[in-house]
């Protein structure tokens, strides 16, 4: 990726839809050069020699130097500042053929565009001020939701309500800095009492906790409902994925200790994403590689936010179905009495599930009895675990933002205890700590960023976007 500082130095070009057969296929330029390339290759089919600003133009594209005619299509120009990098902007929408879309691409650049690399449109967007870097961070993450519930999380922090909580929050702490660096710098003319910062300081701590406890709910929307399948050897684990993924994706014996890897599957119920994990079973190892597996299906069990625990409700509990529950620990668990097709000989009532499982019902995973019912139940369950309570929610923290986030609590944090616990705290001391906790918050936005994680950051990005 370019300096930021050389953002506007080139005009850059790409296919911005999927590589492919299609109806259209749209190349875009970016730059300060986008129109003057446009003039070189583009001919209007009217009387009008360029489109103009917000306008699209029916015409062809030829190459100059041979006169041929390489596709017909529509012009469209965005002059800087109004347009999404905030540069004049010129898109062609072309024919959709892989072979014509290359010609053209290469003609471009021939005429004095450059490739531009992954996610660089949007990275000149940031430099240019159109969108701060958690608007950015929503666009890959609205174009690569995996249903629609993620889709519109992405889409309601490109809206700036995020961008605006996380902003009020770094004001309130640039603002009680301000009132404790003035008292320190006057406050021998000052007849006045020191600043009491604190208060302030609690609210601001408050309102960051409440975006670090939504983080987790919005990494459901965005990525879905880790579900980790969990139960002894020869339950039925792998049928039951099956069953849930709709296709025979795991291999079925009545072999135990058949899954030795933890296989990972997602599919969509009412809109909510889950991410299915079929896990080995749990049990005594026999070896070393099923004692690996066994391992793996811990830290999935860890990992998750929802657990199925299966049991054969054909045959007694034992202590290796009592070390299953035991391994589920404080999660939320959905208990599964499969192979209801045959002689039941466990109850939903068990002492063994009482007060650890929130759901406990019979299936046959074999037959698909109780199925559509367990998928109504996960699709509640769901729903619940990522219900956003306040309507004017603005999205969550990604993963990168809540680690920021969890970083500028801290010294905010020790500032409280020790004046909790001690003295007043020297106000050198709460503005030093107060520097330390903007540091990260800047970061978030993009208020203050190195190259290196915009290149972290934009490396995410396909090449047109």
């Amino acid at each position: 990726m370019n300096q930021p500082g050389d953002h506007q130095a080139d005009t850059i070009v790409a296919l911005s839809t999927p590589r492919g057969y299609s109806g259209i296929g749209v190349v875009r330029l970016s730059g300060p050069a986008a129109l003057e390339i446009l003039r070189k290759i583009f001919r209007p089919a009217g009387e009008k020699k360029e489109p103009q600003h917000r306008e699209a133009l029916y015409g062809t594209v030829v190459d100059p130097e041979t006169g041929e005619t390489l596709d017909d299509g529509m012009a469209l120009l965005l002059k800087a500042p109004a347009s999404y990098t905030g540069e004049d902007t010129v898109e062609l929408s072309l024919h959709g053929s892989p072979v014509v879309l290359d010609m053209v691409l290469r003609l471009l650049i021939r005429a004095g565009a450059r490739a531009a690399t992954r996610g660089e449109f949007t990275c000149r967007a940031f430099l240019a001020g159109k969108l701060d870097l958690i608007q950015a961070e929503a666009v890959i993450d609205l174009i690569e939701a995996a249903g629609p519930v993620g889709a519109l999380e992405a889409r309601s922090r490109l809206d700036r309500r995020l961008s605006d909580q996380v902003q009020q929050i770094s004001d309130a702490l640039k603002d009680a800095l301000a009132r404790i660096e003035v008292f320190i710098d006057f406050d021998e003319d000052e007849e006045d009492a020191a600043p009491d910062p604190l208060p302030a300081l609690r609210d601001v701590l408050e309102r960051m906790g409440r975006l670090c406890t939504e983080a987790r709910t919005g990494r459901m929307r965005r990525e879905g409902v880790r579900t980790a399948i969990v139960g002894k050897p020869n339950v039925g684990k792998s049928t039951l994925f099956n069953a849930l993924m709709g296709v025979d994706r795991m291999i079925v014996t009545p072999i135990p200790g058949t899954t030795r890897d933890p296989v990972e599957e997602t599919f969509i119920l009412g809109g909510m994403s889950f991410v299915i994990i079929d896990t080995a079973g749990i049990r005594q190892a026999g070896d070393a590689i099923e004692e690996e597996g066994i391992r793996r299906t811990r830290e999935r069990i860890d990992e998750s936010d929802l657990v199925i625990a299966v049991f054969d409700g054909s045959l007694p509990l034992d202590d290796e179905d009592r070390s299953v529950i035991e391994a589920c620990g404080e999660k939320t668990v959905v208990v599964l009495l499969n192979k209801a097709d045959l002689v039941h000989a466990v109850e939903p009532e068990a002492p063994l599930f009482a007060g650890r499982t929130h759901l406990c019902r019979r299936v046959s995973a074999k037959t698909g009895a109780g199925m559509d019912e367990l998928r109504e139940t996960l699709q509640k369950m769901g729903e619940h675990k990522t219900v956003i309570a306040d309507s004017d929610h603005g999205g969550s923290l990604n993963q990168r933002c809540l680690l920021l986030m969890e970083e500028a609590r801290k010294p905010l944090e020790t500032l409280l205890e020790d004046a909790r616990c001690g003295p007043e705290p020297n106000l050198e001391i709460v503005s030093l700590e107060v520097r330390r906790s903007l540091a990260p918050l800047e970061e978030i936005t993009g208020e203050r960023v190195g190259e290196g994680i915009l290149e972290r950051i934009f490396e995410r990005f396909c090449v047109g976007k």
